[in-house]
């Protein structure tokens, strides 16, 4: 149940001519929760109505009483208590067998998304009245009080491990709330996909088939962790392991683990080809939990997260932008001799990076005939996360005047303060091997592959560091190939120089 820290409460005599300033203040506490204005002359009309009717079933003319009414924040919206100590409800509970309460409880319904009845014994009995809030955030949700930081659970984990064992299962739309609550109490207002704070939004895109969310259940009844894949349109045949959270009492318990496991046989089941996932370059223990599943490491995309967004309310926040590490796992097998148009001055990087990926690509080289739609106008998408200042542009077709676009497109990315950008290249294109050297020129530099990154092929990723900072000997990570990764996108970093200004790159 959701804290009762706001929670208030009044109490009136047994006169319905009280019913009216009783409702008004029901009206004011859910205002102040953010119910919608539409919402509260509805409520206000309900709560009237229903202290009228129970105050008439409950005391005789003559008889002196107090009727006391409590509101309080509960996850669905806000809830109203009207406790008494006069005629009891009947056994059962219901308006059935309630004569006089029948009727007033039938109009109540208009109002109200749901009524309880309930006998408290010496304590007298309520009617419960609870009105949903409509398009919540998780704010509207859950008092302040319920969402405070985690704490470290830790020595609670170590002491009874047996308790923390998890059963996964699909998320249904009554755990969104949970949910959503889960993820905020970890990162705050800091996590970049902002619908995970609208349980709604999390029903809808599941529903949509754009996300497919699963949790971890503990004790067979409360959710201990949430993960979840997405899928791209971009590249509809891969999934992104997007997000994995565990309450701190539950880790250490291989929650964690139970839930990607089931996302990835849910994923293979379904067809897909592939997933990949992104793990933080600052230690190496989510880099070596991923390694164990299978994921190999392909690219190295610098200062992705900006500061702070790691963790809410925990120690040792990062103060500079954080880089990740690229993780791919076939989920089908792949075509062992795949055809790719390697840019020829990356040709041994992108053998090393198939080569653990277990693949031996064919590595063309692009002749004439093959460098298809050059007179046609250059397609390209920008995907823009505004929260963690970072552009993605992805180039469907190269066409005339591609690089003179790119240096327009990127000029106004950096003028809106966008401080990284990607860019992903098709490596079926035979124009990818005769292009990305230019783009090179103009600042950008190689971060990594990721496989199926395209409907009809790999990508190749770029990046390009608007004034960011990278401290390379902060980077950690643990496999051979991504020590060597992270020493060749170092070597050709352009912003390594002494001096970027004054290189040819330099926007």
């Amino acid at each position: 149940m959701a804290s009762k820290c706001e929670y208030s409460s009044i109490l009136i005599p047994n006169d319905p001519k009280y019913a009216a300033a009783a409702a008004i203040y029901v009206s004011e506490i859910a205002r102040a929760i953010g119910m919608a204005a539409e919402d509260l002359k509805s409520l206000e009309n309900g709560v009237m109505e229903a202290i009228t009717a129970l105050l008439d079933y409950s005391f005789e003319s003559t008889e002196k009483g107090s009727l006391e009414i409590l509101c309080e924040r509960i996850p669905e919206g806000v809830k109203v208590s009207l406790r008494d100590k006069g005629l009891p409800f009947g056994a059962e509970g219901s308006s059935s067998a309630l004569p006089g309460m029948a009727e007033p409880i039938l109009r109540l319904r208009k109002y109200m998304n749901e009524i309880q009845l309930n006998n408290l014994g010496s304590d007298g009995k309520e009617l419960v009245l609870i009105k949903h809030l409509k398009n919540k955030n998780i704010s509207d949700y859950y008092a302040a009080c319920d969402l405070e930081p985690y704490e470290d659970a830790s020595p609670q984990i170590a002491a009874s491990p047996a308790k923390f064992k998890c059963r996964v299962r699909q998320m249904k739309p009554s755990d969104a709330a949970e949910v959503s609550k889960t993820i905020y109490k970890t990162y705050g207002y800091t996590y970049p996909h902002d619908y995970v704070y609208y349980p709604e939004k999390i029903i809808a895109l599941n529903e949509s088939g754009q996300v497919y969310s699963a949790v971890a259940i503990a004790a067979d009844k409360e959710i201990a962790g949430y993960g979840v894949f997405q899928i791209w349109d971009e590249n509809p045949q891969i999934v992104e392991m997007a997000q994995g959270v565990v309450k701190p009492e539950y880790r250490s318990s291989g929650c964690f683990r139970d839930i990607t496991r089931y996302l990835l046989d849910q994923a293979k089941t379904g067809g897909i080809r592939g997933a990949f996932g992104e793990a933080v370059t600052n230690h190496t223990v989510s880099q070596h939990t991923v390694h164990g599943f299978g994921f190999k490491d392909c690219g190295l995309r610098l200062g992705m997260i900006p500061p702070g967004i790691v963790f809410k309310g925990m120690q040792g926040n990062i103060s500079y932008r954080l880089s990740v590490l690229v993780q791919f796992l076939y989920l089908q097998p792949p075509a062992l001799y795949q055809r790719i148009y390697a840019p020829p001055h990356h040709k041994d990087i992108l053998a090393a990076l198939y080569k653990e990926l277990g693949m031996v690509p064919k590595m063309k080289k692009a002749v004439p005939t093959e460098a298809k739609n050059q007179s046609s106008p250059a397609e390209f998408k920008i995907k823009l996360i505004g929260s963690m200042r970072y552009a993605r542009i992805i180039i469907d077709v190269y066409g005339q005047n591609i690089v003179k676009a790119l240096i327009t497109e990127v000029r106004e990315l950096c003028l809106k303060k966008i401080e990284i950008v990607n860019l992903f290249l098709n490596l079926s294109d035979p124009l990818t091997a005769a292009t990305t050297a230019q783009f090179e020129k103009l600042g950008f530099f190689f971060a990594g592959i990721l496989p199926h990154g395209f409907k009809d092929g790999d990508a190749l990723i770029l990046q390009y560091l608007n004034n960011v900072p990278i401290d390379y000997d902060a980077i950690q990570v643990k496999s051979a190939v991504a020590k060597k990764l992270l020493a060749y996108v170092r070597e050709h970093d352009p912003n390594v120089s002494a001096d970027a200004s004054k290189m040819p790159g330099h926007l």
